[in-house]
């Protein structure tokens, strides 16, 4: 079954177009536009005229990378807040003829953990996931593949970016403002003592990425030393927008990369595990997962789903 779905973030709007057998997902397409809506929707609590006009372009150009398919739509992270959010979506509606669900921090998490797990090589295992996006920080932990706690807490990387301005102490402040809100979760999943250890999103990638560009772990590595991300942080943090540039810093991410950097170094400063693995999936991954079981068992229509698909 091939399956596309459309994610509405903070930041970014990805789409995925994978086929699902069993349940195995093979991604066939995944394209991404940054649309920033955080940028003053944190701050004001209403999504910008700007930002509102650069969301509907970049829906447009995602539905064209997919043939004019209606993808599967969830929306997270700043339409859970901001006042204007009904209004974006309905104007999707009209123009796209997409239905766009808002999904919660919780729900968020969980299909993100559903995505991990289905890579992970040890899938019963106690497995942590800590997925960064651009406005919300998921933190979960499960056994034996079924999620056992889940939050969702007001860390993402640009609302830090809008909150803790200025580069004087800038590590330091969102280590304090990490340990202050996310502190009592992450103390209830170090205590648990996880197997694995996984993180998730853009952030982390690019992290990945940063670490292989600077040769501290082989191309083909997925795993990261958490002395690494340390010290990445404050590399990071020290360096000026084209030093991160020249580091492979991709545009969107230059003035986030360092407040990422150092929330997953304090999270990891509290779990104190050696060695974290960076998914590739997230949450559109498990989103198609879900779609194609719904699909199956035929509680949904098979809208984002053609029936008898296989990869070229």
């Amino acid at each position: 079954m091939r399956i596309d779905v459309l994610d509405l973030g903070s930041n970014t709007f990805h789409v995925l177009t994978a086929d699902v057998v069993g349940h195995e997902l093979m991604p066939l397409f995944d394209a991404s536009v940054a649309v920033r809506l955080g940028d003053s929707a944190f701050a004001d609590g209403v999504i910008s005229p700007e930002a509102f006009a650069r969301g509907l372009e970049a829906i447009d150009t995602l539905i064209a990378r997919v043939d004019g398919r209606r993808p599967v739509t969830v929306a997270t992270g700043v339409f859970r807040e901001v006042s204007n959010a009904a209004a974006f979506l309905e104007e999707v509606k009209r123009r796209f003829d997409l239905h766009v669900t808002v999904i919660s921090g919780v729900e968020e998490a969980r299909l993100t953990f559903r995505a991990v797990r289905a890579e992970s090589t040890e899938p019963d295992a106690r497995l942590a996931v800590f997925d960064l996006g651009g406005g919300s920080l998921e933190c979960m932990l499960g056994e034996r593949g079924v999620l056992t706690s889940a939050s969702s807490l007001p860390l993402g990387g640009l609302r830090l970016s809008r909150t803790i301005t200025g580069l004087d102490d800038r590590a330091a402040r969102v280590r304090t403002a990490v340990l202050a809100t996310a502190g009592e979760s992450l103390s209830e999943i170090a205590a648990r003592q996880p197997h694995e250890v996984v993180l998730s999103s853009g952030t982390a990638r690019a992290l990945l990425s940063v670490a292989r560009r600077q040769g501290h772990v082989e191309q083909a590595r997925g795993w990261l030393p958490s002395r690494i991300i340390a010290e990445l942080a404050r590399t990071l943090d020290a360096a000026n927008p084209a030093e991160l540039a020249a580091l492979g810093v991709g545009a969107a991410r230059l003035d986030t990369i360092a407040i990422g950097a150092q929330v997953f170094a304090t999270i990891l400063e509290v779990i104190d595990v050696p060695c974290v693995r960076i998914a590739s999936g997230a949450l559109r991954e498990g989103l198609a997962l879900d779609v194609a079981d719904a699909c199956a068992l035929d509680l949904v229509p098979a809208a984002g789903a053609t029936r008898g698909a296989t990869a070229p």
